[in-house]
C-alpha cells in the first residue's frame, strides 16, 4: 500500500495521531480482545478517534466507548467498557456455554429450532444491559465522534449504516443479531440481522465519508490459521470466521484498488489526495486465541484472557 504521512508529529504511533478512524470488527465474545486494545489506548490522552465504525461486538464496543467519552472522557469510557464486559461475562447464557458439551447441545438446538420457536417471547438480556450502560439521548445529542454502525437488511442482504444521530438500543441489537439465536430486529418497518454479514466493520465509510487521515483496524479474525480443522465443531467455527471476515477482505481490496488508481493521477482535489495517502494499520487477534475453538468462548476466564491479550497487542503497537 502507498503510504505518506500527514502527521505533523511523525514520532507518534498511528493510534495517537489526529484525524484517526477506528474500525472495530465483530466476533462475539472475542470482542473482549478489542476491549483490551481500547482499554490500553484510552490510557493515552492523545488517543482521540474522530470516527468509529463497528459491527456486532464491535458495534457494542464502539457505542459504549463513545457514550463514555460523552459522559466523562477517557476514564468514563474505560469504566463503561469494563462494565459492559463484566456484565457479558456474568450472563447466565454464557456461563452455561462454558459447561462441558454445552456448545454441542446448542448447535443441535439451533439446527432443529429457530429463535421464534425456542424463544417466542424474544427475551434478550443484552437489551436491559445496554439501556443501563448507555444514555442514548445524550449520545445522539452530544457525541463529538462520528459513528458508523452496520446491520444487515434481511430482505436484500444489503448493509445499512446507522450514524451517530440514529443510534438506539434497537440499532445495537440489530447489529449484534445472530439469526440462529435471536429474532430479527425491526427498525422503521424493516428487519435486520447481524452487521457482520455485510460490513464487518464498515471500513469504506471511514475512508470515503470522513476526513480521517489514518485508520486503525481492530481485527477479531486471525490473518492465518495453520491448522486445518478435521472435526465438526472446529470446522463450523472456522467457517463462521471466514464468513464474517469476507466483507472486510472485500473492503480492504476495494480500498487498495482505489488508492492504486489514484496513484496514477498527478493532480487531485483535496479529498482524493487524502484518500490516496490514507494510511492504515491493524491490531489482529493472535491465532492461538482461537484454541479450543468456541468451546470456552463464553467463559469469564477466556474473556479476561482476551482482554489481557488486547492490552498487550495495543502496547506492542505503541512501542513499535
Amino acid at each position: 500500500m502507498y503510504v505518506r504521512s500527514f502527521n505533523p508529529q511523525p514520532d507518534r504511533p498511528l493510534p495517537l495521531r489526529p484525524h484517526l478512524g477506528l474500525a472495530l470488527q465483530g466476533g462475539g465474545a472475542y470482542g473482549a480482545f478489542a476491549w483490551g486494545v481500547l482499554d490500553r489506548l484510552l490510557e493515552e490522552r492523545r488517543f482521540k478517534p474522530s470516527a468509529i465504525s463497528g459491527a456486532s461486538a464491535g458495534a457494542l464496543n464502539a457505542v459504549v466507548m463513545a457514550a463514555g467519552l460523552v459522559q466523562g472522557g477517557h476514564k468514563a469510557a474505560r469504566e463503561a467498557l469494563a462494565a459492559l464486559w463484566s456484565a457479558v461475562a456474568a450472563m447466565p447464557f454464557l456461563k452455561l456455554m462454558g459447561a462441558p458439551g454445552a456448545h454441542l447441545q446448542m448447535d443441535l438446538l439451533t439446527r432443529l429450532l429457530s429463535p421464534y420457536q425456542f424463544n417466542p417471547l424474544n427475551i434478550n438480556p443484552l437489551r436491559d444491559m445496554l439501556v443501563q450502560l448507555v444514555d442514548f439521548d445524550a449520545l445522539r445529542a452530544r457525541s463529538k465522534v462520528e459513528l458508523f454502525i452496520s446491520a444487515t437488511h434481511v430482505r436484500t442482504g444489503a448493509s445499512r449504516i446507522f450514524r451517530e444521530d440514529e443510534i438506539s438500543v434497537e440499532v445495537l441489537l440489530a447489529s449484534a443479531c445472530l439469526p440462529y439465536l435471536h429474532q430479527a430486529v425491526e427498525i422503521d418497518g424493516e428487519s435486520y440481522w447481524d452487521g457482520g454479514f455485510s460490513a464487518n466493520p464498515p471500513l469504506l465509510p471511514l475512508a470515503l465519508d470522513t476526513t480521517c487521515r489514518s485508520l486503525l483496524l481492530v481485527k477479531l479474525t486471525p490473518d492465518s490459521e495453520d491448522e486445518v480443522p478435521v472435526h465438526a465443531q472446529p470446522i463450523f467455527a472456522r467457517m463462521r470466521r471466514l464468513l464474517f471476515n469476507t466483507p472486510l477482505t472485500r473492503d480492504l481490496d476495494a480500498l487498495a484498488r482505489m488508492q492504486g488508481q489514484l496513484l496514477q493521477a498527478r493532480r487531485l482535489p483535496r479529498h482524493l489526495l487524502r484518500l490516496r495517502e490514507l494510511e492504515w494499520e491493524a491490531i489482529t487477534i493472535p491465532a492461538e486465541m482461537m484454541g479450543d475453538e468456541a468451546g470456552k468462548a463464553g467463559t469469564a476466564e477466556l474473556i479476561g484472557k482476551l482482554h489481557d491479550a488486547g492490552r498487550v497487542a495495543a502496547q506492542g503497537m505503541l512501542d513499535a
